[in-house]
C-alpha cells in the first residue's frame, strides 16, 4: 500500500475506533481506545488485504490519470520560456536605452526598463499558466467522474471498512467480552 493511501486507511481505522469507543461508552463497557487503535494499526496490512481488488483498481485508475498529468513547472520547461525571458530582457534594455537617448533622467529610464521587464515576464508566466490551467481543470474533472479515481477510492475505502475494519472490531469486541467474562 502506498504511503499516502496508508494514511487514508489509518484515518479510516481511527474514525472506526472512535465510533467503537462511543458505542462502548454508551453501553457502559470499559474501553481502551489506544490499545485497540494500536492493534488495528499493526493488523492494517492484513485488514487491507480484504479490499485488495478494489485497491488495485483504484491504483490503476490513479496511475492512468497521472500518466498524462503535467505540473506547472513541467509546463514551463516544455514551453521553453527562456526565449520569452530573453526577449523580455532585450525589450527592457531597449526601453531603458531609448529613454536615455531621448534625454530622460537615468532613474526614469531604468524604471521604464524595469517596468517593461516585469510586464514581459508576467506575460510569459500568464501564457504558460493559461495553457496549463484548462488541462489541469479537465484532469480534475476526470478524476471525479463515475468510474474515475475518486469513485474507486471511495469504493476501496468502503470495502476496507466493511470487509476489514468492521470484522476486526467485532472480533476485538468478542475477545474483550470473553476476557471480562473470564475475570468474573
Amino acid at each position: 500500500m502506498r504511503d499516502s493511501h496508508r494514511g487514508e486507511a489509518e484515518r479510516l481505522l481511527e474514525r472506526a475506533v472512535d465510533e467503537e469507543a462511543r458505542r462502548a461508552a454508551g453501553a457502559g463497557a470499559p474501553f481502551d481506545r489506544a490499545a485497540l487503535l494500536n492493534r488495528g494499526l499493526e493488523a492494517l496490512e492484513s485488514l487491507a488485504a480484504s479490499a485488495a481488488e478494489e485497491y488495485e483498481a483504484y491504483v490503476r485508475a490513479v496511475d492512468a490519470s497521472d500518466a498524462g498529468a503535467e505540473s506547472l513547472g513541467e509546463a514551463f520547461r516544455r514551453q521553453n520560456t527562456s526565449t520569452a525571458l530573453l526577449v523580455t530582457a532585450v525589450a527592457a534594455a531597449a526601453a531603458a536605452g531609448a529613454d536615455l537617448s531621448l534625454g530622460f533622467p537615468v532613474g526614469a529610464a531604468l524604471t521604464a526598463g524595469a517596468v517593461t521587464g516585469v510586464a514581459g515576464a508576467a506575460a510569459a508566466v500568464a501564457k504558460v499558466t493559461a495553457g496549463h490551467l484548462p488541462a489541469a481543470n479537465r484532469r480534475a474533472g476526470e478524476r471525479g467522474r463515475p468510474g474515475g479515481p475518486e469513485q474507486l477510492r471511495l469504493k476501496w475505502l468502503t470495502a476496507l471498512e466493511v470487509r476489514g475494519i468492521r470484522p476486526f472490531l467485532e472480533q476485538q469486541r468478542a475477545v474483550a467480552a470473553a476476557a471480562r467474562a473470564a475475570r468474573r
